[in-house]
Order: C-alpha cells, then sequence, then structure tokens
C-alpha cells in the first residue's frame, strides 16, 4: 500500500525546486511556480531555515537557497558513493575500447585537478600526473566544464587566470572561447586538439550529480598523428556515453549532458 503525505510532498517539491534553480528565490517565486499556498510555502521554509536546510542569502529581497544541513547529508552519501571509486570501473572500460588513457578531474577555483587516470597499452605520454594542476581553456577536460558554467563564471575564471597560449593552437581570444563553448554544448562534447601539449588530441565530456550542477569531468587521450575521423567518431561516442553513465550512478536524471535550460551560475 502506498502512503503519502502532503505536507512532506511539499517539502520535497519546494527543496527539488531550490536545488535546481541557478539562483535563490522568494516565497512568492515558489508558491507561484510550485502552485502552492504562499502561507504554506512561508511555513515551510522558515521551518527548513529553522534547521540549516535553507538559508537566507538576501534579506533585503528575501530570498533563499539550500543550506548547510543539506550538503553534510550530501557530503555523507557522496562518501558512499564516491566519485571516483564510481568513475573507476568506467574508466577501465573505456580505455580498454581504446587502448587510450582516461582521465577524471575536477575544477577547484578555476582550474583543473587530476584525479584519476587509467592507462592505456598505446599510452600517449602527457603532462596530466595525477594531483597537477592545468588551465581549463586549453584542455579538453577544462572546456567541457567551462561550457556548463555561464559566461560570467566563465569570465571570472578568464580573469583571474588568464587565458594562456600553450601552443600555436591555444584559443586566447575571450570570444573565440565563448563561440567554442556554444559548440561544445551543441555538440554534446569537447576536443582538445594539440591546444594544451603538441602530439595530443583528447575528446571528453562533464560529469553531472544528483544536483544536476557539474561535478568533474573526464577525456580520452590520444596521439594527434593516430586520430582519424573514424577514431574521433568513435571516441565522442564513448566519452558521451562514458560521462553519462557515471552521472547517472551519482543520481544525474538527464539524457543529455548539455541539455539544461540555464547554465550553472557560481
Amino acid at each position: 500500500m502506498h502512503y503519502s503525505n502532503s505536507s512532506v510532498t511539499r517539502i520535497m517539491t519546494i527543496l527539488e525546486y531550490i536545488s535546481k534553480s541557478s539562483t535563490a528565490l522568494t516565497i512568492a517565486e515558489m508558491s507561484r511556480e510550485l502552485k502552492i499556498p504562499k502561507t504554506s510555502v512561508f511555513d515551510i521554509v522558515h521551518t527548513l531555515c529553522d534547521n540549516e536546510y535553507l538559508e537566507l542569502e538576501d534579506d533585503r529581497f528575501k530570498t533563499y537557497k539550500l543550506g548547510i544541513k543539506l550538503f553534510e547529508l550530501g557530503g555523507r552519501f557522496l562518501v558512499k558513493a564516491d566519485l571516483h571509486n564510481v568513475a573507476r570501473p568506467i574508466l577501465e572500460r573505456a580505455m580498454l575500447e581504446t587502448g587510450e588513457t582516461v582521465f577524471l578531474v575536477v575544477e577547484y577555483s578555476g582550474e583543473l585537478v587530476y584525479l584519476d587516470k587509467v592507462i592505456g597499452s598505446s599510452s600517449v605520454l602527457t603532462g596530466a600526473d595525477l594531483g597537477s594542476r592545468n588551465p581549463m581553456h586549453c584542455t579538453g577536460v577544462g572546456k567541457a566544464l567551462l561550457a556548463t558554467f555561464s559566461q560570467d563564471y566563465v569570465h571570472q575564471i578568464i580573469c583571474k587566470h588568464g587565458l594562456a597560449k600553450k601552443t600555436s593552437k591555444t584559443i586566447t581570444d575571450e570570444s573565440q572561447l565563448y563561440n567554442e563553448l556554444k559548440i561544445i554544448r551543441e555538440r554534446g562534447y569537447s576536443i582538445d586538439d594539440e591546444e594544451n601539449e603538441y602530439g595530443v588530441y583528447c575528446v571528453a565530456a562533464p560529469i553531472r550529480g544528483i544536483s544536476e550542477k557539474p561535478l568533474a569531468a573526464i577525456s580520452i587521450a590520444s596521439l594527434a598523428a593516430k586520430m582519424t575521423e573514424d577514431r574521433k567518431s568513435l571516441f565522442s561516442k564513448i566519452i558521451i556515453e562514458s560521462a553519462l553513465n557515471i552521472s547517472k550512478k551519482l543520481g544525474y536524471s538527464g539524457d543529455s549532458l548539455y541539455d539544461l535550460k540555464t547554465l550553472i551560475k557560481k
């Protein structure tokens, strides 16, 4: 027998709605969009704030966002469903299917940090060691993540870290980078064609979690000289399937990695 409690359902509906919003929300906005009486939303929101599941972001505009308690709960979940442990077997499968090295990275303060790599039998040598950092604008994994961010946040990263020229193919113009990110969103994956290191070609895609926000990215790295059109097509298919598979295991419910209505704002 199925039991449903209307108050609990409303609480979950409000939390899910706030979690998917790129901006903090007012009680009036929640009431209007969710078709829940304003007095009910008021009571629920303030109860959740009292228990740190929500918090007031702007006292002047009375806007609310997710609170620290939810992040604590989410952190406990991620300890059990650890990104590395979830991703590792899928990285290994991608390596076996391509024979190439596969990387897992996260963004930290506008740079990439390499968390894991599975070295293929025909491995290409790159400067990407575990724990090392790399710029975002010239790497496949970096551009895969940048394409999930708002233009404002991408601009912040550029202001902080610049657009250093790593090779003659590196994108060093901000407008050109924005155009590249638009292409990535439409295509569903990113490419690094000797933009970070000469002789290295990468395809990459982002990983999303239960909140739909980007958590990480993965890439397949190969010698550029080996990348025929058939291999490019195969690698792009594998990287999208692998990234989506990891994302699903982490709670992502979308069917595409770039189908969100709004870009993530930091």
